[in-house]
């Protein structure tokens, strides 16, 4: 929520005209947020949210107003979309697509509990299930084609280390089946500052606009990155649990949601680093806006990495020439289920390209090689062998 639209008092008045809300009493432009623009009316006869949309179609529009009539008739605390005269959800203030919707109480979690954390698992499952019976499609704007391509729109602006821990990322996303997992209606951007809190009632979900079709593991990626981390990013253990408890006590996992967790963490660290970047080095002009720092999803994104690599299975294969290195990364990975994390390092350089050349042969993904010094380190995850 930013403004990138000013409005005029006068402008105002006549798109209040078609409500039932009575004259406005006060506007005041909301900074938070980067998609739309936004602000708080105060009337003779309420509190409300005015919303003026900057980039979707009003076809768009119509699916994202429709879904929070739909979440706010399953008892989701959604602000509903006010009706004009026309009978219409969706006007037009000063060029701009436009909604009105009733004001929710409460206050955004700044530093989140352990109540907090399992109450927003507990309404995010709600939304989840929810929406089984919603027939309206939406594709997402951010999903794996988009950040493969934006990995190369912002790549040619960062730093030799950045450029590096971005080019492996997008090599270990291409790993992730993420057609396997469960698919539904999710939030897609349930940040802290997208819900509201009534003292410790959870009072209002918000600014629905990146909503659609997508992974719902994704969404809960989502939040946990966001509300169950410590401040330097690293995540917090016990609000994870609460989270994830509470979640899954109205929406257990799949198995292959389990496998898939730490990875789904880092796509979803990873989409938010790369939005942050593209603001950064294409800012969007705008009278109140907010620019996000992208070094806070970069840190998300290497404490999940080295998260998932400090719980993988650990191979020394130091002092062993070829072809020993590869046969010890075999006989111990040749039992494991797929999806499994190995981390094999070696002191023959050789093994830098006979290990990764084995594991694609049989099946098996190559997450990250690396060199530090005289050591090599190879990251495989496993796969069904052919």
């Amino acid at each position: 929520m930013s403004v990138y639209t000013p409005v005029s008092t006068t402008e105002l008045a006549q798109f209040l005209g078609d409500y039932p809300v009575g004259e406005c009493t006060a506007l005041v432009g909301i900074q938070a947020g980067i998609e739309n623009s936004n602000f708080f009316v105060s009337t003779t006869k309420g509190e409300y949210v005015l919303t003026l949309f900057e980039q979707h179609q009003p076809e768009t529009l119509h699916y994202f107003l429709t879904l929070l009539q739909h979440w706010a008739a399953h008892d989701i605390p959604v602000p509903t979309p006010l009706v004009n005269q026309h009978g219409e959800i969706l006007g037009t203030l000063n060029t701009k697509p436009a909604a009105l919707v009733m004001r929710l109480p409460g206050l955004h979690p700044q530093q989140t509990n352990t109540g907090q954390c399992a109450a927003i698992g507990t309404m995010l499952a709600r939304m989840h299930l929810a929406t089984r019976d919603f027939n309206m499609q939406r594709a997402s704007d951010r999903d794996h084609a988009w950040r493969m391509q934006m990995a190369q729109t912002v790549l040619p602006h960062l730093n030799a280390e950045d450029a590096e821990l971005l080019q492996a990322e997008v090599k270990f996303q291409q790993s992730i089946d993420f057609n396997t997992l469960p698919h539904g209606t999710i939030h897609a951007d349930l940040f802290r500052d997208n819900v509201l809190f009534d003292g410790e009632t959870l009072s209002g979900v918000l600014d629905v606009y990146f909503a659609c079709n997508d992974c719902l593991l994704y969404d809960l990626a989502v939040v946990v990155n966001d509300w169950c981390c410590h401040p330097d990013g690293s995540l917090d253990e016990t609000r994870v649990q609460a989270c994830i408890k509470h979640y899954q006590a109205l929406r257990p996992w799949k198995p292959q949601e389990q496998q898939a967790w730490p990875a789904l963490l880092r796509t979803a660290a990873l989409r938010f680093w790369l939005s942050r970047l593209y603001e950064k080095y294409s800012p969007r002009p705008g009278e109140l806006t907010l620019q996000k720092n992208p070094l806070e999803f970069r840190q998300k994104l290497q404490h999940r990495i080295n998260a998932m690599i400090a719980t993988s299975i650990q191979i020394n294969a130091r002092r062993l020439l070829c072809p020993l290195p590869v046969i010890r990364v075999q006989q111990t990975i040749e039992n494991l289920t797929p999806g499994t994390v190995v981390t094999a390092v070696c002191t023959d350089p050789g093994a830098l390209h006979d290990i990764p050349a084995w594991a694609r042969i049989h099946g098996h993904h190559v997450l990250e090689t690396r060199t530090e010094g005289r050591e090599y380190t190879i990251v495989l995850k496993t796969g069904a062998s052919p």
